[in-house]
């Protein structure tokens, strides 16, 4: 298990180049031998991921020859690197903290500094946008680079993951704190100490709060209100199951809001409904990952959930709610199956309305559990908390 708790431009890019392309940098329909290209999305998608963000483009990355290549725009614009073209050489130039790479249209040569190298594949223009091998770019400014396959998401990081994760040491033994307790009582009974319980669990002070979840530190006696017994069905206390955000991802705190009053309905008739799930603020675009090994069974438009993605788990008892997404990785379809931490969607701030409506509210991931037999909703708060503690590597630190 990872045991982590929350992790608390270009400016010469308008003028019209050339008789074939618009602008450099953004790319394409992806033809046969370049991948496979998906039809009729659910809604918005995104391919491209820089710096933990999805970043939105009317294009995708592509696979040629096993290379993958990505939009050198959308690239330049979110790291202020410099882009120029010159239509008589054909000649595409990037200026970034003094590196400066030289690419030419439907050629292998290139240069870094002066220095000539060969591509793996030729910078190309396919429906009037340029696309350049992300692998060269990388090598060239220093970016860290991975190809998602499953999801088909091009990430790339273009400087160093600041790891601020508050780390739990043991995470085997859960506690429930219950009204009256004291940290000082609840090390004494478990045999183990204050110092030991705070440093496992990174609290500054000695106050706890009724059903906080506390991690026993390793060799402490089984909890005697254990986690199991506040939950509905501890089979979901299970290792297997990851927390939709990764390690590197940064998010806010967040408490128990299941069943707490929201006014917005769709009638818009004053009525009060309960909440059923989680909010976890999140910045737009940070990536959202499956819990669980499942199957797609909904996934699209919902006028209170916007863009949302139902999941049923490999076992068939429990449905995973992602809403309020900004956008899709490629390809998600109902009757699809997914795994435990792939890539499915991204943060965003979409519902409370007809499809495509935005920004009636901050950006966040709503997270719903329901009862696969009876669409009982279930509140996933603990479950949350516990799976917060198996959250999935950041694939290029």
């Amino acid at each position: 298990m990872n045991r982590c708790l929350h992790k608390n431009s270009i400016r010469l890019w308008t003028k019209v180049l050339g008789a074939f392309f618009i602008c450099l940098g953004l790319g394409i329909t992806v033809p046969d031998t370049a991948g496979p290209a998906f039809a009729a999305e659910p809604g918005p998608v995104i391919s491209l991921v820089i710096d933990g963000k999805g970043i939105s483009t009317d294009v995708q990355p592509i696979r040629q020859n096993g290379r993958m290549l990505v939009p050198i725009r959308v690239i330049a614009e979110k790291t202020g690197a410099n882009v120029t073209y010159e239509a008589d050489t054909r000649q595409v130039t990037v200026t970034e903290k003094g590196k400066r790479v030289v690419l030419l249209l439907d050629s292998r040569t290139a240069y870094v500094d002066g220095k000539r190298v060969t591509l793996d594949a030729p910078p190309m223009v396919v429906n009037k946008r340029t696309v350049v091998p992300i692998r060269f770019v990388s090598e060239a400014m220093g970016y860290q680079v991975y190809w998602d396959n499953k999801s088909q998401v091009a990430m790339i990081q273009t400087k160093p993951v600041e790891d601020t994760a508050a780390v739990i040491g043991y995470a085997k033994n859960p506690y429930v704190v219950q009204a009256g307790d004291t940290i000082i009582e609840i090390a004494n009974s478990h045999d183990t100490s204050v110092e030991e319980v705070k440093k496992n669990n990174y609290l500054s002070t000695d106050f706890l709060t009724i059903k906080q979840l506390l991690f026993l530190p390793e060799g402490s006696s089984k909890a005697a209100h254990p986690l199991s017994k506040e939950v509905g069905d501890s089979r979901l206390l299970d290792e297997k199951y990851y927390f939709p955000f990764s390690e590197a991802s940064w998010y806010e705190p967040y408490g128990d809001s299941f069943g707490s009053d929201r006014e917005w309905t769709e009638s818009n008739n004053g009525s009060v409904r309960n909440h059923e799930g989680i909010d976890i603020m999140a910045p737009k675009g940070t990536p959202v990952y499956s819990v669980s090994n499942g199957t797609i069974n909904r996934v699209g438009w919902n006028t209170y959930g916007g863009w949302r993605v139902n999941i049923t788990d490999e076992d068939g008892r429990f449905r995973m709610y992602y809403a309020h997404l900004s956008a899709y990785v490629p390809g998600l379809k109902v009757g699809g199956t997914v795994r435990a931490g792939q890539l499915i969607g991204f943060v965003g701030d979409t519902g409370y309305g007809g499809p495509g409506i935005a920004g009636m509210f901050d950006s966040h991931l709503h997270f719903g559990l329901y009862q696969n037999s009876n669409g009982k909703a279930v509140d996933p708060y603990y479950y949350l908390r516990y799976w917060e503690q198996n959250k999935l590597e950041d694939s290029i630190s």
